[in-house]
């Protein structure tokens, strides 16, 4: 019992992280947007293209780590949920082959 319960509440803290990271990555992505609607105002020709390109690869790069992040803890939750499930599963079943 105790097991499980630690296993739940390690679950509710990767879901509490996956609801921070998947925060985190939309911050990520409005300072993106707001940073080269900036840098594009403020700059004008081919050396602010080459400029906005620059940092949208840079900003890009770190949007797709940051997803990836997400993508594992979101797989990590998933993975643990369905052992917990399992588990509660044949708790079950061990408690009703017990009562037979």
């Amino acid at each position: 019992m105790n097991r499980r319960r630690k296993r739940v509440r390690r679950s509710i803290e990767k879901q509490r992280e996956l609801e921070d990271v998947e925060r985190e990555f939309r911050r990520l992505k409005r300072q993106q947007d707001d940073l080269l609607s900036q840098i594009g105002n403020a700059w004008r020709g081919n050396h602010s293209e080459n400029r906005l390109g620059a940092i949208a690869l840079d900003l890009s790069q770190e949007q797709r780590m940051t997803q990836k992040k997400l993508y594992n803890l979101d797989d990590q939750l998933q993975a643990e949920h369905k052992q917990a499930k399992a588990d509660v599963e044949r708790a079950k079943e061990a408690k009703a082959d017990a009562t037979h």
